[in-house]
């Protein structure tokens, strides 16, 4: 299981990854999942165990600006079940 989160704009997703950068929490800058958008833009993804560091430090924290957050595990047939929290 991930987090992903996704942001109204390229530059939103750049300084969220710079905030993460910042804060030490680890993370991975990709194109948005098709599951979620068969638009481009990029998403940040990140584990379950620093979501409450994310939340508090950098959502309510750094403030940035992100679109939603969807929640990715696999099924017994090992394709992708997306839930938006």
């Amino acid at each position: 299981m991930y987090y992903i989160l996704t942001f109204d704009s390229t530059s939103n997703a750049i300084q969220a990854e710079a905030a993460f950068k910042k804060a030490e929490i680890p993370q991975k800058t990709i194109p948005v999942p098709r599951e979620i958008s068969s638009s481009c833009g990029l998403a940040i993804r990140f584990m379950p165990e620093d979501k409450d560091r994310v939340y508090k430090e950098l959502i309510e924290g750094e403030k940035i600006s992100i679109s939603t957050i969807y929640e990715f595990k696999k099924d017994e047939s090992g394709n992708n079940l997306v839930e938006k929290l």
